[in-house]
């Protein structure tokens, strides 16, 4: 779908870029998703399935060809005769050495069981392709989940080191007024505590950063060496196609997950008919081709036979056919838990569907209101400053106004990348998540800006009058 472009300049609401790696290159959205989908051993698993469904179809369809055998017995024979009326017996003991070689072909003229079997297999395979294409879609937003998510923690983690600084600062403000008289013990110990919180806070986000650079690791496979961040101005993608309605129709006929489910309902069918064809009758042709070298015997001299049979047999079970019982009973049950089993996720799909569309219809203007939010908590937090130095408020008003504005900052970039988030997961619910989308997204990062590591130090971050602007 065409991608309407919201202007925002997303160099985190005015944190400055110092103390990212001083790497040349770093791995982009598309370097590090072209690392998840290649080797990836989900997507290996799925291609394994494949290929053996195409080995299960192959041997369905061999469940149609003549069954051919040979079979060559030798057998030694020792006999006693004490006693004969008849006079050509010859009393006494013998011992004889026979030979029988039999060549034997039967072939189905008609097996319904077979025959659906073999449409079984075909539905099984045509799962299994489309959920290799599942996985492909899987592991490809999961790539892009985790490289947005490590950003995220980057951002978190860096607010967290600002504030932390901002409130040492207050800390000795507070600290040369009460020398001076101007400032209670009780503003110095609220100070101390919301220290003592941004501390915690820092500590926190620096392991929530560490997780979610294991994390993408896991969903990678390798640890990218660095990643490439927000360039300052960034365009959002904007769908332009908001209808529901047609984006559920979308994913119905797009969506590899729900056409493998589609598929498993047919197959099911399809073994329901095969075990239903157990109790049918079969018709076969059966040649019978036997060689047999008596060595003779007793009761009579030895002799070379050689002997064919043709036959057509129709075989009608009666009870109980192949000492199975009849699976049909259990297969039928299996056919319903696949309707109901799309039925079920259909449900979710039009909840996320839903969701998902209305929060990028919604997204720019939130993220329009968070960052006036923000340029006003600024504008607040510089007068409640000057009041604050003139003694004309207090510490706790200082406090809180800082509080605000750093939650509000927190809010417009989870807001920012909830949006990127959004726009791959419209995408791979609908099956079209592909490089056009990791294209577009990528294209928000700036690679030749600083760049972030697993062992990047935010300490090193101060602030940045640039805030984020939506035009």
């Amino acid at each position: 779908m065409l991608k309407n472009k919201i202007l925002v300049s997303a160099f985190v609401l005015g944190i400055s870029a110092s103390g990212f790696s001083d790497k040349a290159i770093a791995e982009d959205l598309s370097t590090v998703y072209q690392m998840a989908i290649t080797g990836n051993p989900n997507i290996s698993l799925a291609e394994e399935q494949v290929s053996e469904g195409v080995a299960h179809q192959t041997n369905a369809f061999m469940g149609y060809l003549p069954e051919v055998s040979a079979t060559f017995d030798r057998e030694w024979v020792k006999q006693r005769i004490d006693r004969s009326d008849n006079t050509v017996f010859a009393l006494g003991k013998g011992n004889f050495d026979n030979r029988r070689r039999t060549f034997q072909l039967q072939q189905h003229i008609f097996n319904f069981e077979t025959i659906m079997n073999i449409v079984s297999s075909d539905m099984g395979r045509m799962r299994l392709k489309e959920s290799l294409e599942t996985a492909k879609q899987d592991v490809g937003y999961q790539a892009i989940e985790a490289y947005l998510s490590t950003l995220a923690a980057a951002d978190d983690a860096r607010l967290a080191r600002i504030e932390h600084a901002s409130m040492a600062e207050r800390q000795v403000d507070v600290s040369a007024r009460q020398k001076q008289g101007l400032a209670t013990s009780y503003e110095a110990d609220l100070v101390e505590a919301r220290l003592a919180e941004t501390d915690a806070r820092v500590v926190a986000t620096r392991t929530s950063y560490q997780r979610s650079f294991a994390q993408l690791q896991r969903r990678v496979g390798n640890l990218p060496a660095s990643l490439a961040t927000l360039a300052r101005d960034v365009a959002l993608p904007k769908l332009d196609d908001t209808n529901v309605d047609d984006w559920l129709d979308a994913a119905l006929k797009t969506s590899p997950r729900v056409r493998a489910m589609d598929y498993s309902i047919d197959e099911r069918r399809a073994a329901l008919a095969a075990d239903v064809g157990q109790a049918m009758p079969t018709f076969d042709f059966i040649f019978t081709d036997t060689r047999l070298d008596s060595g003779g015997s007793l009761f009579g001299g030895g002799s070379l036979t050689h002997e064919g049979v043709a036959m057509l047999r129709l075989n009608v079970p009666l009870f109980n056919p192949g000492g199975r019982g009849y699976e049909a009973l259990e297969t039928r049950s299996q056919v319903d838990q696949a309707r109901y089993q799309r039925a079920i996720y259909l449900r979710e799909l039009r909840e996320t569907v839903s969701g998902t569309i209305t929060e990028l219809v919604n997204g720019p203007d939130r993220i329009k209101a968070l960052v006036k939010g923000v340029q006003t908590h600024r504008r607040i937090v510089d007068a409640v400053k000057i009041k604050f130095d003139a003694g004309q408020s207090t510490v706790l008003d200082v406090l809180d106004e800082d509080e605000d504005l750093f939650a509000m900052e927190r809010q417009a970039l989870a807001a920012i990348y909830s949006h990127l988030l959004n726009y791959a997961l419209i995408h791979q619910v609908t099956g079209t998540l592909g490089q056009e989308q990791v294209t577009s997204i990528n294209q928000l990062l700036d690679p030749t800006l600083p760049m972030i590591t697993a062992g990047t130090d935010f300490s090193q971050y101060g602030h940045d009058t640039m805030p984020i602007s939506v035009q």
